[in-house]
């Protein structure tokens, strides 16, 4: 399947206001700074002294809205912050629409993705990719009581998942191959999720870094039953040719693996370092 796979200090650093909307072209987004990184600047970003991260805030536990439905949280927005000061930078997050993010950082909207964005051999031969930074597999969620067990049982079955995302390319290659299912593709994750939930489709495809969190209370009531064999790594994606930028991101990562940040997010957002563990070699760090 050609699209998968080839290969506490946090919480005072995020102070975040003002994003601009989903889908959005503008360039309003919340900062987190530090003493020091207020008065750096860098000729490898847009805005000197800034990182600026396009994002989806729309795919917990990766990054939604706090109650407050204005303030980002979530595993890549602390990524982002963590980086962010491990650069000396200011943080600016640039909220934007699933299916033009990567036209976005194409276009210097921002600098870099950090949005559970997949490794797949399309974006790394037009992007600059990072090492993995997640572990990660697309699954088939349904009712506990559905009597399919593999891909294969989607045969005649109704598949919801998110637009142009692996899960849904995956699906698509799958049916090009010959199973007859009836894809659903919404613009939203969550839209996915409230379709089975209310039972006008039979399963969804998605990562399984964020199945069971976009089940919440109703998690109980369904039941992984495939996974893909190959994982499908998560990376931070910049534009091509800007391999300055590309270095401090490795630089960064290897240093917050090292220090020990990643376990704890890993561990605060997934419960587990299971979804980190090995990734760290790619930095660099033993």
């Amino acid at each position: 399947m050609k699209k998968r796979i080839l290969s506490a200090v946090l919480a005072a650093m995020m102070a975040v206001a003002m994003l601009s909307g989903c889908g959005s072209s503008s360039d309003t987004a919340s900062g987190s700074e530090t003493a020091e990184s207020s008065e750096e600047s860098s000729d490898y970003t847009i805005k000197s002294g800034t990182l600026m991260v396009g994002l989806e805030i729309g795919y917990p536990p990766m990054e939604y809205f706090d109650e407050d439905g204005a303030t980002p949280i979530g595993f890549d927005v602390e990524v982002a912050t963590a980086l962010a000061v491990e650069l000396g930078l200011e943080l600016e997050l640039v909220d934007t629409a699933w299916d033009g993010i990567f036209a976005g950082v194409t276009t210097d909207k921002y600098d870099c993705i950090i949005s559970c964005v997949s490794y797949t051999e399309d974006r790394d031969n037009n992007y600059l990719l990072s090492s993995p930074y997640v572990a990660n597999a697309p699954v088939i969620v349904v009712p506990n009581d559905s009597e399919i067990a593999d891909i294969m049982d989607l045969e005649g079955k109704s598949v919801a998942v998110q637009m142009e995302t692996t899960a849904d390319y995956l699906i698509q290659e799958y049916i090009e191959e010959g199973l007859d299912t009836d894809l659903r593709q919404y613009e939203k994750v969550i839209n996915a999720f409230d379709e089975i939930k209310a039972g006008r489709v039979e399963a969804v495809c998605t990562d399984s870094v964020v199945a069971s969190y976009y089940l919440g209370d109703a998690a109980s009531n369904y039941k992984t039953v495939w996974q893909a064999e190959e994982k499908e790594p998560i990376v931070i994606c910049m534009k091509q040719g800007n391999d300055a930028l590309a270095e401090k991101v490795n630089e960064g990562m290897a240093a917050l693996f090292e220090n020990g940040t990643m376990a704890e997010l890993a561990v605060k957002y997934f419960g587990t370092e299971d979804v980190i563990e090995g990734l760290a070699e790619g930095f660099g760090v033993e």
